[in-house]
């Protein structure tokens, strides 16, 4: 996906939130090699309350999120991160809605998650491919 001009790694996937609902999610990642854990952001956090009916609030409180923008409340949600066959558990955590018209923050795809595979991005043709150990171990890379 291009955003000003400048090509980023984005994956699509699904969340599901078995505690409060058998609704499936879905929601652009952005690939983050720098986030600890993968988060959803405050915008896609409104749409899950519209689209799943669940309200955030009621959630308990999770650490602040620590970035490049300061710090942020969160709150924590148990999820299942479907990709393409992939499932993981995750404790996700959800940036908290501030006040005011929502900011463009994507949704990031944390290395929580990506420890799980080998990540090659392909910028020429805007692919991002996420490799199962058995398959990097296929590759004839060098060492």
């Amino acid at each position: 996906m291009t955003i000003n001009g400048v090509q980023r790694p984005f994956l699509d996937a699904y969340l599901l939130f078995p505690t409060v609902s058998n609704q499936p999610f879905e929601v652009r990642l952005l690939v983050d090699t720098g986030a600890d854990g993968t988060r959803l952001s405050p915008r896609d956090a409104r749409r899950m309350e519209q689209e799943l009916g669940i309200d955030i609030w009621n959630l308990p409180q999770g650490d602040p999120d620590t970035g490049i923008g300061g710090q942020a409340p969160t709150r924590v949600i148990p999820a299942i991160l479907l990709m393409d066959g992939f499932a993981a558990l995750l404790a996700l955590h959800i940036l908290e809605p501030q006040p005011g018209p929502p900011t463009a923050l994507p949704s990031l795809l944390g290395r929580d998650v990506l420890s799980s595979f080998a990540l090659f991005m392909e910028e020429r043709t805007s692919r991002v491919l996420l490799l199962e150990p058995h398959e990097a171990d296929a590759l004839a890379l060098p060492h």
